[in-house]
């Protein structure tokens, strides 16, 4: 496990969603990624977690200020962008009722597993 991001999900589609709100944690399941250390495309699962942030935001594009997370949140489709600058967490998403929206968390703790 690690806190960092070394991984791409450009045009892979999310195979499984599951966000706890009460355990502020989000999973995110696609079926391959793109290892940046390797360089290479690995076809093979992986689950995106997002957990223990000290706040989280998010907005649509038709808004032009963050609200609570669970204003917002949906199942989401794909991820179109991740960024993580200093301690803090990016995503711009698409939903599967297609809705594009931002999240922004403070202070995430971000790993990956790859189950066999």
């Amino acid at each position: 496990m690690e806190n960092k991001i070394n991984y791409l999900f450009d045009d892979e589609v999310v195979s499984k969603f599951s966000y706890d709100m009460n355990n502020k944690r989000i999973e995110v399941s696609f079926t391959g990624y793109y290892d940046i250390l390797k360089n290479k495309y690995i076809k093979n699962d992986c689950i995106f977690i997002i957990e223990n942030w000290l706040d989280a935001k998010s907005k649509i594009d038709e808004e032009t200020r963050f609200e609570k997370l669970d204003k917002y949140i949906g199942i989401f489709s794909m991820l179109l962008f991740v960024e993580k600058k200093d301690t803090d967490l990016k995503l711009y998403v698409n939903t599967i009722d297609e809705r594009y929206m931002t999240l922004f968390f403070m202070q995430p703790k971000i790993s990956f597993e790859f189950p066999m």
